[in-house]
Formats: C-alpha cells, structure tokens, sequence
C-alpha cells in the first residue's frame, strides 16, 4: 500500500520520494499505454460562486462559457491585453458553482488578475487548494473505465459528483487533441479513502513527477512555468483547443483574431530530444547556426527510452524538423523532431 504525506498528496513533481515509485521508464510507459495515476494536488483549485460567474469569466478568457450547463468542462487560457499568457485553466460547472483547475502555484495570481476587471459582479473566488487533495488519471486504457462511469461519450468533457463508499469525489474528464485525463478531486480527510480506491483499480499503476514530466513533454502538453507565461500567446503554445473563434469579445481578443486571421503565429511548441543531459535548468536559448532560434522551455531530467525528452518555442522561419539547435552554452545540442501536435 502506497501512501501520501498529509495533509496534501505529494505533488508530482516534487523533490520528494514521490519523485518516482521505483521505475520511472515502466511508469512512463503505463502512462503512455496504459494507465497511470499520478498526484496531482500541486495544480490549483479554485471555487467560483455568484450569479454572474459564467458571464464575467466568459468575458475574460478565450473559450466560451455562456450555456455551460452542470457537468460541462471546458478548457480556456486567460491573457493579457496584448495576447500574452496569464493561465490556461480546465472549469468545471457544477449546479451553483464553478471549479477551476489551475497551474500549480497560480491561483493567487488568477484570482487576482478576475478582481482586477469585477466591478459590480456578483461573484466570489474561494481558494480550496489547501482543503482538497487531487489524483489525476491519464493513459488510454483510463477512458475506457471511466466513461460508463461519467454516462458521457469518449470523446466529450465532462464532470459529475460522485458518492463513493461515503466518500464524496468530484471527477473532472478533461479531453483535448493533446490529452485525456480525469481529475478526481475529494476533501483531504478523505485522502486516505482515495488512495485505497485508486489502489484497488486493476491494471493502473502509480507514476511519478519524472515519468508525468516524460508524457507531459512526450504529449506535447503546455506547462507552467516553462510554456505557460506572459512571453507567449495560446497559438505558441499549441493551446487552439483552448480559443473560440465564433464568440464575441474578451480580454486579448483583437490580438488573438489579428494573430490567426493575418497568420502572424512566428512561433511554435515543438518537440526536441538528446542522447545527452543538458546541464543547468530551462529556460535556455536554442541557435541553428549561430542564428537566434527559440528558447528551450522544458527538459526531462532522466532518459526515456534512452533519450531526453522536451519542449521548445522556436521560429517558424529558422528551425525545422531535423535540425539539431544548440542550447545555450551548454555544449549540447538538441534534435527538433516536430511540432507539438504531431503523433
């Protein structure tokens, strides 16, 4: 039996033991081709109550919200007025609030980038982070499970509150071209109910913030802080998912129309791989032939299948699959093997 430190499950991604359960290459690969589970309590979680949350966050992000009914989700990015990153948040509705799933360590900084344009909505932002603990499950053979569960087709969002064995579980589905998770979020004194769940599920197996820092990367998947951040817009980091085209106005909304209609995307999210550990940390700036070429934003710390995996923003008109691009001056090269969103 597993367990978690208190009153948190340790989050992926941490300098802890929870680093990797003893195999990071199998539980990378169970997440790739099976089904992994992974702590995810680091993300932030933030309650959205009043009866003009929808319309506001509608108006301050680049999805639609306007209809979301309880049990939908829906996946939309925050920016600034020139276009630039703030968050890339999953909401979740339930009957009389919301559910916003968050980047680690940035609810604070969501939340106070809302109550910079509430004047006289009547809404309310509860941080709950702290009170709930979060598993994430991920892997193809995860669907197949959940979907009956969910009473929602494979390919569609969704959420749905669940009653288990006296505990109380809120499920978020969360599927776009580059993912497909469930969140299971509960309050943290049923963590330890949780984690005899996920335990008994047959077939899963437990991974570590090496091994969904592999997937991530192997995926494609924006993350903060290395993609999700003011330097970037959604297109760069391959977040079209993320935008409608068809609603009306919102905060960055000229720049990101101006951005797709007149094809000024200069940047893309593209994979890259080394036979070699590059030393010091990302972000590092990435050359092809001594010319500028992007920056290298994320970097797995072991190899996969012999090889280190990451993410880069470089330049359309510089990099192309294929290249090897120097990182930095670290002595190191890196192979650009695609875009984000190839298979």
């Amino acid at each position: 039996m597993l367990s978690f430190t208190m009153p948190n499950l340790s989050p992926a991604g941490c300098r802890g033991p929870e680093l990797s359960f003893g195999d990071p290459e199998a539980e990378f690969r169970a997440a790739c081709s099976g089904m992994g589970i992974t702590d995810n309590s680091k993300f932030g979680r933030i309650e959205v109550t009043g009866n003009d949350r929808l319309d506001l966050l509608h108006r301050l992000s680049t999805n639609s919200l306007i209809g979301l009914r309880a049990g939908g989700v829906v996946s939309t990015v925050f920016v600034t007025d020139k276009g630039r990153i703030v968050d890339r948040v999953i909401v979740s509705s339930r009957e009389d609030s919301l559910v916003l799933i968050t980047s680690p360590g940035t609810e604070q900084l969501l939340t106070q980038w809302i109550e910079k344009f509430t004047i006289t909505e009547d809404i309310r932002l509860n941080t709950i982070t702290g009170d709930t603990v979060m598993a994430s499950l991920i892997g193809p053979r995860m669907i197949s499970m959940f979907s009956p569960m969910l009473d929602s087709p494979s390919g569609e969002s969704t959420s749905v509150l669940l009653a288990r064995e006296g505990t109380n579980l809120f499920v978020v589905h969360s599927k776009d071209s580059r993912s497909d998770v469930a969140h299971i979020i509960t309050d943290k004194d049923s963590a330890p109910r949780l984690l005899e769940m996920l335990d008994s599920l047959p077939g899963a197996r437990w991974i570590g913030g090496r091994a969904y820092e592999g997937f991530r990367i192997a995926r494609g998947i924006s993350a903060s802080p290395g993609e999700l951040n003011d330097e970037y817009n959604p297109f760069e980091c391959d977040l079209r998912d993320s935008i409608s085209f068809t609603k009306g106005c919102y905060i960055g909304q000229e720049v990101i129309a101006r951005l797709d209609t007149y094809g000024k995307i200069r940047r893309h999210l593209a994979r890259v791989e080394s036979p070699r550990a590059i030393p010091g940390t990302t972000p590092l700036p990435l050359s092809n032939n001594g010319m500028e070429a992007g920056t290298l934003t994320s970097m797995t710390e072991i190899p996969f299948d012999g090889k280190y995996l990451g993410l880069a923003i470089v330049r359309n008109d510089v990099a192309a699959a294929g290249d090897w691009l120097a990182a930095g001056g670290t002595g190191v090269s890196v192979l650009l093997t695609g875009n984000s969103s190839d298979n």
